[in-house]
């Protein structure tokens, strides 16, 4: 593992066509994530994106695919379109690019619906990483056919692993929790309206919430709603107003109170700390937002 919990990304040469059309590593990444901040990516048909809680628990989303990773835990993707990935706590992420047909023949007993979860997982994915990071640091660019080749040790390793069930990913209903917070949470009233959803009690959930994610649903909704208020601020055509529409605060005036207590500064006055940039809103999970 790096020694630095910095933001890196990995890309190994090509290896030659023949190894290409078998395995493929084509990139990696070492991705720290603060507690509500985002990442992502797009996965091509072909692309196989394993995603490694380091450290921290997380949480992946793809077009019908949902988990809630604890520390240790790796999850595969198998082309999966816009994938995104939010940090729950927190914590280090490690991802590693996949591409070639010997991923599915290896791990065909693992995937189910477009994807595997490898409960003791996360320990494999950091040591390709790391031997990633080691071959780039002393050759300049890691060769091709070197990471193929810890591709390939990589996948024994993982089909190696003890199967176990998916309800070992956490609390179902943690997890739809989340799934509802990440997607829905401009519209998303409040921790009552996320019970109401979920059908069970507000106290229910607040327990199971709290003992999963570490902070009660409604400190963690707030958290959210900061987060996704940081992104679209750094959009110079954004309004105040907007953003606190938008981040599924009540008034301005409302938001702008709870974003100072959150962060120690007025929007206007973290908007003066930032360099500002267009930002894309269709989908607010869709960001490589490290806030």
């Amino acid at each position: 593992m790096p020694h630095r919990l910095e933001k890196r990304t990995i890309q190994p040469a090509a290896p030659d066509e023949t190894v290409r059309g078998l395995l493929a590593l084509p990139l990696a990444q070492v991705l720290p994530l603060a507690a509500g901040s985002w990442s992502g990516g797009y996965g091509r048909t072909g692309d196989y994106v394993f995603i490694a809680a380091v450290q921290g628990s997380h949480t992946v989303s793809a077009h019908g695919q949902y988990a809630l990773l604890d520390p240790g835990q790796a999850f595969l993707l198998d082309s999966p379109g816009d994938w995104s990935l939010q940090g729950v706590s927190d914590g280090l992420c490690m991802t590693v690019l996949l591409q070639g047909e010997l991923v599915p023949r290896l791990l065909e007993d693992r995937l189910s619906g477009g994807s595997a979860l490898f409960p003791q997982g996360g320990a494999v994915v950091r040591e390709a990483v790391s031997s990633l990071s080691i071959l780039e640091d002393e050759q300049g660019q890691a060769a091709g056919t070197a990471a193929s080749s810890l591709a390939w040790s990589m996948l024994l390793r993982l089909r190696a692993l003890p199967q176990e069930p998916r309800s070992d990913l956490g609390s179902v209903l943690v997890e739809g929790a989340l799934a509802i917070i990440q997607e829905e949470l401009p519209f998303l009233e409040g921790v009552e309206d996320l019970a109401a959803r979920l059908e069970v009690s507000a106290a229910h959930l607040s327990r199971a919430f709290s003992k999963k994610v570490g902070v009660p649903p409604g400190k963690y909704i707030t958290r959210m709603r900061v987060s996704y208020a940081k992104l679209l601020l750094q959009d110079p055509d954004a309004a105040i107003t907007y953003v606190a529409e938008a981040a599924g605060f009540a008034n301005a005036n409302y938001f702008s109170k709870v974003f100072r207590r959150e962060t120690g500064l007025s929007p206007s006055e973290y908007l003066e700390s930032i360099p500002r940039q267009t930002v894309r809103r269709p989908h607010m999970m869709a960001y490589d937002q490290g806030l």
